[in-house]
Protein backbone atom coordinates (compact mmCIF):
# COMPACT_ATOMS: atom_id res chain seq x y z
CA UNK A 1 0.00 0.00 0.00
CA UNK A 2 1.08 3.58 -0.55
CA UNK A 3 2.64 5.41 2.38
CA UNK A 4 2.11 9.11 3.08
CA UNK A 5 5.76 9.85 2.36
CA UNK A 6 5.44 8.09 -1.00
CA UNK A 7 2.48 10.30 -1.94
CA UNK A 8 4.45 13.40 -0.97
CA UNK A 9 7.46 12.16 -2.93
CA UNK A 10 5.28 11.81 -6.03
CA UNK A 11 3.85 15.30 -5.49
CA UNK A 12 7.40 16.65 -5.65
CA UNK A 13 7.58 15.53 -9.28
CA UNK A 14 4.67 17.83 -10.15
CA UNK A 15 6.34 21.07 -9.09
CA UNK A 16 7.33 23.22 -6.15
CA UNK A 17 5.66 22.97 -2.75
CA UNK A 18 3.73 26.20 -3.34
CA UNK A 19 2.06 24.64 -6.39
CA UNK A 20 0.88 21.52 -4.54
CA UNK A 21 0.66 22.95 -1.02
CA UNK A 22 -3.07 22.33 -0.58
CA UNK A 23 -2.70 18.72 -1.73
CA UNK A 24 0.31 18.21 0.54
CA UNK A 25 -1.67 19.60 3.48
CA UNK A 26 -4.45 17.07 2.92
CA UNK A 27 -1.89 14.26 3.05
CA UNK A 28 -0.17 15.69 6.12
CA UNK A 29 -3.49 16.07 7.99
CA UNK A 30 -3.55 12.28 8.30
CA UNK A 31 0.01 12.29 9.65
CA UNK A 32 -0.92 15.03 12.11
CA UNK A 33 -3.93 13.18 13.53
CA UNK A 34 -1.85 10.03 14.00
CA UNK A 35 0.88 11.94 15.80
CA UNK A 36 -1.66 13.83 17.92
CA UNK A 37 -3.40 10.65 19.07
CA UNK A 38 -0.11 8.81 19.59
CA UNK A 39 0.74 11.44 22.19
CA UNK A 40 -2.73 11.20 23.79
CA UNK A 41 -3.79 7.53 23.74
CA UNK A 42 -6.27 8.20 26.56
CA UNK A 43 -8.55 9.89 23.99
CA UNK A 44 -8.86 6.58 22.11
CA UNK A 45 -9.45 4.63 25.32
CA UNK A 46 -12.14 7.12 26.38
CA UNK A 47 -13.86 6.68 23.00
CA UNK A 48 -14.00 2.89 23.45
CA UNK A 49 -15.23 3.29 27.04
CA UNK A 50 -17.97 5.63 25.88
CA UNK A 51 -19.08 3.10 23.27
CA UNK A 52 -19.26 0.32 25.86
CA UNK A 53 -21.39 2.53 28.10
CA UNK A 54 -23.69 3.58 25.24
CA UNK A 55 -24.16 -0.01 24.09
CA UNK A 56 -25.38 -0.89 27.58
CA UNK A 57 -27.40 2.20 28.48
CA UNK A 58 -28.70 3.90 25.30
CA UNK A 59 -32.43 4.59 25.83
CA UNK A 60 -34.90 2.72 23.64
CA UNK A 61 -36.05 5.85 21.79
CA UNK A 62 -32.44 6.69 20.92
CA UNK A 63 -31.87 3.11 19.78
CA UNK A 64 -34.80 3.43 17.37
CA UNK A 65 -33.37 6.64 15.91
CA UNK A 66 -29.95 5.02 15.69
CA UNK A 67 -31.35 2.10 13.68
CA UNK A 68 -33.09 4.52 11.31
CA UNK A 69 -29.88 6.50 10.87
CA UNK A 70 -27.53 3.61 10.11
CA UNK A 71 -30.06 2.00 7.77
CA UNK A 72 -30.68 5.22 5.85
CA UNK A 73 -34.32 5.50 6.84
CA UNK A 74 -34.54 8.96 8.38
CA UNK A 75 -36.79 11.80 7.21
CA UNK A 76 -33.76 13.44 5.56
CA UNK A 77 -33.34 12.13 1.98
CA UNK A 78 -29.83 13.56 1.56
CA UNK A 79 -28.63 11.91 4.76
CA UNK A 80 -30.17 8.61 3.65
CA UNK A 81 -28.38 8.89 0.30
CA UNK A 82 -25.03 9.50 2.01
CA UNK A 83 -25.65 6.54 4.28
CA UNK A 84 -26.40 4.30 1.30
CA UNK A 85 -23.29 5.53 -0.52
CA UNK A 86 -21.11 4.82 2.50
CA UNK A 87 -22.43 1.32 3.12
CA UNK A 88 -22.36 0.33 -0.56
CA UNK A 89 -18.99 1.82 -1.57
CA UNK A 90 -16.99 2.29 1.62
CA UNK A 91 -16.36 5.90 0.69
CA UNK A 92 -17.68 9.44 1.15
CA UNK A 93 -16.21 12.73 -0.07
CA UNK A 94 -14.54 14.66 2.74
CA UNK A 95 -17.11 17.48 2.58
CA UNK A 96 -19.94 14.96 2.80
CA UNK A 97 -18.30 13.33 5.82
CA UNK A 98 -18.44 16.68 7.61
CA UNK A 99 -22.11 17.20 6.70
CA UNK A 100 -22.96 13.65 7.73
CA UNK A 101 -21.27 13.98 11.13
CA UNK A 102 -22.88 17.35 11.79
CA UNK A 103 -26.37 16.13 10.91
CA UNK A 104 -25.83 12.99 13.02
CA UNK A 105 -24.76 14.98 16.10
CA UNK A 106 -26.76 18.21 15.97
CA UNK A 107 -29.91 17.42 13.96
CA UNK A 108 -30.51 13.74 14.70
CA UNK A 109 -29.12 14.22 18.25
CA UNK A 110 -27.26 10.91 18.23
CA UNK A 111 -24.04 10.21 20.21
CA UNK A 112 -20.97 11.26 18.25
CA UNK A 113 -19.05 8.13 19.29
CA UNK A 114 -21.65 5.89 17.65
CA UNK A 115 -21.38 7.90 14.46
CA UNK A 116 -17.60 7.59 14.56
CA UNK A 117 -17.98 3.84 14.97
CA UNK A 118 -20.38 3.67 12.01
CA UNK A 119 -17.76 5.39 9.85
CA UNK A 120 -14.87 3.26 11.09
CA UNK A 121 -16.85 0.08 10.44
CA UNK A 122 -17.62 1.10 6.83
CA UNK A 123 -14.89 3.39 5.47
CA UNK A 124 -12.23 1.66 3.41
CA UNK A 125 -9.79 4.40 4.42
CA UNK A 126 -10.99 4.35 8.02
CA UNK A 127 -8.23 5.15 10.49
CA UNK A 128 -8.61 5.25 14.31
CA UNK A 129 -6.83 8.59 14.61
CA UNK A 130 -8.25 10.64 11.73
CA UNK A 131 -11.75 9.21 12.15
CA UNK A 132 -12.06 9.63 15.92
CA UNK A 133 -10.54 13.09 16.02
CA UNK A 134 -12.49 14.34 12.99
CA UNK A 135 -15.76 13.41 14.68
CA UNK A 136 -14.58 15.08 17.89
CA UNK A 137 -13.76 18.20 15.88
CA UNK A 138 -17.22 18.38 14.30
CA UNK A 139 -18.79 17.95 17.75
CA UNK A 140 -16.69 20.77 19.22
CA UNK A 141 -14.75 18.51 21.57
CA UNK A 142 -11.40 18.63 19.82
CA UNK A 143 -11.14 22.42 19.80
CA UNK A 144 -13.47 23.41 22.68
CA UNK A 145 -16.10 25.90 21.56
CA UNK A 146 -15.44 25.36 17.85
CA UNK A 147 -17.78 22.98 16.08
CA UNK A 148 -19.03 22.40 12.55
CA UNK A 149 -22.67 22.98 11.63
CA UNK A 150 -23.97 21.74 8.29
CA UNK A 151 -25.96 24.50 6.58
CA UNK A 152 -28.73 24.04 4.04
CA UNK A 153 -27.28 26.64 1.66
CA UNK A 154 -23.83 25.02 1.81
CA UNK A 155 -25.24 21.58 1.02
CA UNK A 156 -27.33 22.98 -1.85
CA UNK A 157 -24.35 24.89 -3.27
CA UNK A 158 -21.83 22.07 -3.19
CA UNK A 159 -24.23 19.39 -4.42
CA UNK A 160 -25.19 21.67 -7.34
CA UNK A 161 -28.78 21.71 -6.15
CA UNK A 162 -29.14 17.95 -5.98
CA UNK A 163 -29.91 18.20 -2.27
CA UNK A 164 -31.70 21.25 -0.87
CA UNK A 165 -32.68 20.78 2.79
CA UNK A 166 -36.02 22.30 3.69
CA UNK A 167 -36.10 25.47 5.83
CA UNK A 168 -35.65 24.58 9.49
CA UNK A 169 -34.85 20.95 8.70
CA UNK A 170 -31.28 21.23 9.96
CA UNK A 171 -30.30 22.53 13.37
CA UNK A 172 -28.01 25.35 12.28
CA UNK A 173 -27.81 27.04 15.69
CA UNK A 174 -26.84 24.13 17.93
CA UNK A 175 -24.13 24.65 20.52
CA UNK A 176 -21.02 22.52 20.53
CA UNK A 177 -21.02 19.49 22.79
CA UNK A 178 -19.70 19.99 26.27
CA UNK A 179 -15.92 19.85 26.44
CA UNK A 180 -14.85 16.49 27.88
CA UNK A 181 -11.37 17.72 28.76
CA UNK A 182 -9.51 15.11 26.74
CA UNK A 183 -8.28 17.54 24.08
CA UNK A 184 -6.46 19.50 26.79
CA UNK A 185 -4.62 16.50 28.22
CA UNK A 186 -0.90 17.17 28.28
CA UNK A 187 0.79 15.30 25.49
CA UNK A 188 3.12 12.47 26.37
CA UNK A 189 6.28 12.07 24.34
CA UNK A 190 5.57 9.21 21.92
CA UNK A 191 8.05 6.37 21.87
CA UNK A 192 9.61 6.33 18.43
CA UNK A 193 12.55 4.77 16.63
CA UNK A 194 14.78 3.33 15.59
CA UNK A 195 14.27 4.03 11.90
CA UNK A 196 13.17 0.79 10.24
CA UNK A 197 15.67 1.36 7.46
CA UNK A 198 18.53 1.18 9.97
CA UNK A 199 17.43 -2.09 11.59
CA UNK A 200 18.61 -5.55 10.52
CA UNK A 201 16.13 -7.96 12.13
CA UNK A 202 16.33 -11.74 12.01
CA UNK A 203 12.55 -12.16 12.05
CA UNK A 204 9.62 -9.85 11.31
CA UNK A 205 5.94 -9.67 12.27
CA UNK A 206 3.67 -7.87 9.80
CA UNK A 207 0.25 -6.37 10.56
CA UNK A 208 -2.53 -4.74 8.57
CA UNK A 209 -1.71 -1.20 9.71
CA UNK A 210 1.43 -1.07 7.58
CA UNK A 211 1.35 -2.79 4.21
CA UNK A 212 4.01 -0.58 2.67
CA UNK A 213 7.27 -1.82 1.16
CA UNK A 214 9.78 -3.35 3.55
CA UNK A 215 13.27 -1.90 3.92
CA UNK A 216 15.94 -3.89 2.09
CA UNK A 217 17.34 -5.16 5.39
CA UNK A 218 13.94 -6.71 6.20
CA UNK A 219 13.78 -8.93 3.14
CA UNK A 220 14.64 -12.63 2.79
CA UNK A 221 14.17 -13.35 6.50
CA UNK A 222 11.49 -15.34 8.37
CA UNK A 223 8.26 -13.35 8.29
CA UNK A 224 4.87 -13.92 9.91
CA UNK A 225 1.69 -11.90 9.51
CA UNK A 226 -0.34 -11.52 12.68
CA UNK A 227 -3.99 -11.25 11.62
CA UNK A 228 -5.72 -9.08 14.24
CA UNK A 229 -9.43 -9.86 14.36
CA UNK A 230 -10.27 -8.29 17.71
CA UNK A 231 -11.80 -4.83 17.32
CA UNK A 232 -13.56 -4.07 20.62
CA UNK A 233 -16.97 -2.40 20.30
CA UNK A 234 -16.69 -2.54 16.49
CA UNK A 235 -17.84 -4.87 13.74
CA UNK A 236 -16.24 -4.01 10.38
CA UNK A 237 -18.52 -4.58 7.39
CA UNK A 238 -17.70 -7.13 4.69
CA UNK A 239 -16.33 -4.43 2.36
CA UNK A 240 -13.80 -3.32 4.97
CA UNK A 241 -12.80 -6.87 5.88
CA UNK A 242 -12.32 -7.76 2.21
CA UNK A 243 -10.30 -4.58 1.69
CA UNK A 244 -7.98 -5.41 4.60
CA UNK A 245 -7.56 -9.01 3.43
CA UNK A 246 -6.76 -7.81 -0.09
CA UNK A 247 -4.25 -5.22 1.15
CA UNK A 248 -2.47 -7.79 3.29
CA UNK A 249 -2.43 -10.36 0.47
CA UNK A 250 -0.92 -7.77 -1.87
CA UNK A 251 1.78 -6.92 0.66
CA UNK A 252 2.51 -10.59 1.37
CA UNK A 253 2.89 -11.32 -2.34
CA UNK A 254 5.55 -8.64 -2.56
CA UNK A 255 7.34 -9.94 0.54
CA UNK A 256 7.03 -13.63 -0.36
CA UNK A 257 6.88 -16.70 1.89
CA UNK A 258 4.82 -15.13 4.68
CA UNK A 259 3.28 -17.35 7.36
CA UNK A 260 -0.20 -16.41 8.63
CA UNK A 261 -0.92 -16.42 12.35
CA UNK A 262 -4.39 -15.72 13.72
CA UNK A 263 -3.58 -15.56 17.43
CA UNK A 264 -0.80 -14.53 19.77
CA UNK A 265 -0.28 -18.21 20.55
CA UNK A 266 0.30 -19.01 16.87
CA UNK A 267 2.85 -16.20 16.60
CA UNK A 268 4.64 -17.55 19.66
CA UNK A 269 4.68 -21.07 18.23
CA UNK A 270 6.08 -19.70 14.96
CA UNK A 271 8.88 -17.97 16.87
CA UNK A 272 9.74 -21.21 18.67
CA UNK A 273 9.84 -23.21 15.42
CA UNK A 274 12.12 -20.60 13.85
CA UNK A 275 14.24 -20.36 17.03
CA UNK A 276 13.58 -16.65 17.25
CA UNK A 277 14.58 -14.83 20.43
CA UNK A 278 13.93 -11.31 19.11
CA UNK A 279 11.32 -10.29 16.54
CA UNK A 280 10.67 -6.89 14.99
CA UNK A 281 7.55 -5.12 13.72
CA UNK A 282 6.56 -1.72 12.46
CA UNK A 283 5.14 0.07 15.49
CA UNK A 284 1.32 -0.19 15.40
CA UNK A 285 -0.15 3.20 16.25
CA UNK A 286 -2.86 3.85 18.84
CA UNK A 287 -5.86 1.73 17.94
CA UNK A 288 -6.96 -1.89 17.65
CA UNK A 289 -3.70 -3.32 16.34
CA UNK A 290 -1.61 -1.60 19.02
CA UNK A 291 -3.79 -3.14 21.73
CA UNK A 292 -3.45 -6.60 20.18
CA UNK A 293 0.32 -6.21 19.92
CA UNK A 294 0.56 -5.18 23.58
CA UNK A 295 -1.04 -8.51 24.47
CA UNK A 296 1.23 -10.27 21.97
CA UNK A 297 4.33 -8.75 23.56
CA UNK A 298 3.23 -10.09 26.94
CA UNK A 299 2.62 -13.55 25.46
CA UNK A 300 6.04 -13.60 23.79
CA UNK A 301 7.74 -12.41 26.96
CA UNK A 302 6.55 -15.48 28.86
CA UNK A 303 8.80 -17.57 26.61
CA UNK A 304 11.72 -15.15 26.66
CA UNK A 305 11.08 -13.66 23.22
CA UNK A 306 11.45 -9.89 22.80
CA UNK A 307 9.13 -7.91 20.54
CA UNK A 308 10.79 -4.72 19.32
CA UNK A 309 9.37 -1.89 17.24
CA UNK A 310 10.81 0.23 14.46
CA UNK A 311 9.23 3.28 12.84
CA UNK A 312 9.01 4.86 9.43
CA UNK A 313 11.30 7.86 9.05
CA UNK A 314 8.31 10.07 8.12
CA UNK A 315 6.68 9.34 11.50
CA UNK A 316 9.90 9.83 13.45
CA UNK A 317 10.27 13.28 11.91
CA UNK A 318 6.61 14.33 12.06
CA UNK A 319 5.02 13.01 15.25
CA UNK A 320 7.05 15.09 17.75
CA UNK A 321 5.69 18.22 16.02
CA UNK A 322 2.03 17.25 16.63
CA UNK A 323 1.80 18.97 20.01
CA UNK A 324 -0.74 21.72 19.26
CA UNK A 325 -3.11 22.53 16.41
CA UNK A 326 -2.68 21.55 12.78
CA UNK A 327 -1.38 24.85 11.45
CA UNK A 328 1.55 25.12 13.90
CA UNK A 329 2.25 21.50 12.92
CA UNK A 330 2.07 22.36 9.22
CA UNK A 331 4.35 25.35 9.69
CA UNK A 332 7.00 23.10 11.25
CA UNK A 333 6.42 20.20 8.84
CA UNK A 334 6.55 22.41 5.77
CA UNK A 335 10.10 23.45 6.68
CA UNK A 336 11.15 19.81 6.37
CA UNK A 337 9.10 19.38 3.20
CA UNK A 338 10.69 22.42 1.58
CA UNK A 339 14.13 20.96 2.21
CA UNK A 340 13.01 17.74 0.49
CA UNK A 341 11.55 19.75 -2.41
CA UNK A 342 14.88 21.38 -3.23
Amino acid sequence: MILEEEVLAFARTVGGLRRVEKFAQEVVWRTYWKGWLEARPSVWKAYLTQLRTLDETLPGSDQDRLVCAISGKTDLPYFNAWCDELTSTGYLHNHVRMWFASVWIFTLKLPWAMGARFFLDHLLDGDPASNTISWRWVAGLQTPGKHYLARADNIAKYTNGRWVPKPGELDESAHSLRDDGFARIAAVKPTLGPDAGQVQPRAVILHDEDCGPLPDAWSAIPTVRYVVNERPQHRPCNLVEEWIIGACADADTRVGNVTLARSAEQVTDWCRVNRVVEVWAFRPLTGFVAEAFAALAAELATTGIKLRYADRGHDITSFPMATKGFFPFWEAASVTLRRCWI
